[in-house]
């Protein structure tokens, strides 16, 4: 089917329900059907796996999930939880935010979906860091950027304090790149596919999670600068301490923030923790 009639479905199926697309919400619908059944692949999830969908919207990618018996959809939108219930009647359906909700509560060990809200991406990645417990793959289709954000490597322009704070408890993986046209209303970016698998251990050991990600932020405050620099600009460490911190760590203050691997930047957290 052309990419008009499916636009042109997409617009009767959302008039029906009442809905108009929000950017406030970041709703954006896919239109053609080899994307989602291209995402539903991508999971590569046993077949008696617990899966949890976020935002399926009307089921453009549910309708590819639907084989697992344990399925579960988190909306936010409750025309759309209607319609899901009609369409899908063996999900279990929340009508929430998926951000307020806590993933211990549907399960463990559970396989994340979702078509992610460009607006929303790091609230919800982050969100799921804090249920890893629970979860043990997310693969959720995000802004190309924000995908390539997360999963960068070390020593490349992409690579930042959110990829290091991702990757400290998962390994990433990218997919598809999907363009614009292929939502209503389209998008004008492209989006690509990320495939987020929790650790049973963290990458390195961290005890305080919050003060490690204050130390990745600091780091990469001005990342064009040396690390010296950029961690005295934020005015939180004399000049000695991180000195001293940076000795302990083993890392020289000349290089930049971007040359650190995740373990380097847990040796540094540990090293500004130890009293003066």
């Amino acid at each position: 089917m052309a990419k008009g009639p499916r636009r042109e479905r997409a617009k009767d199926t959302l008039r029906d329900l009442n809905v108009r697309p929000t950017k406030e919400r970041g709703q954006n619908f896919l239109i053609r059907p080899e994307i989602p059944q291209a995402i539903a692949d991508f999971g590569n999830v046993p077949e008696d796996a617990q899966v949890v969908e976020i935002g399926p919207g009307t089921g453009a990618l549910t309708e590819y999930l639907a084989k697992f018996k344990n399925l579960t959809l988190i909306e936010i939108e409750p025309s759309f939880c209607e319609h899901l219930a009609t369409k899908f009647p063996h999900a279990k359906i929340i009508n929430a935010d998926v951000r307020t909700v806590d993933l211990s509560t549907i399960g463990s060990n559970l396989y994340v979906y979702g078509n992610i809200p460009y607006v929303f991406s790091s609230e919800i990645v982050f969100h799921l860091i804090k249920c890893r417990a629970h979860v043990h793959q997310a693969v959720m289709m995000v802004q190309k950027e924000f995908a390539e954000r997360i999963g960068a490597s070390t020593c490349t322009r992409a690579y930042g304090s959110i990829s290091v704070s991702a990757q400290l408890f998962a390994d990433i993986e990218l997919g598809i790149i999907v363009p614009g046209d292929a939502f209503h209303p389209p998008t004008e970016v492209q989006s690509r596919v990320m495939k987020v698998t929790f650790r049973e251990a963290p990458r390195a050991d961290v005890p305080d999670y919050e003060f490690f990600q204050v130390v990745v932020r600091a780091a990469f405050s001005q990342r064009r600068k040396k690390l010296l620099n950029s961690l005295m600009s934020q005015g939180r460490w004399t000049k000695e301490r991180i000195l001293e911190a940076l000795a302990t760590a083993g890392i020289s203050p000349d290089v930049r923030a971007e040359t650190l691997s995740v373990e380097n930047f847990a040796a540094l957290t540990k090293a500004f923790a130890i009293p003066s």
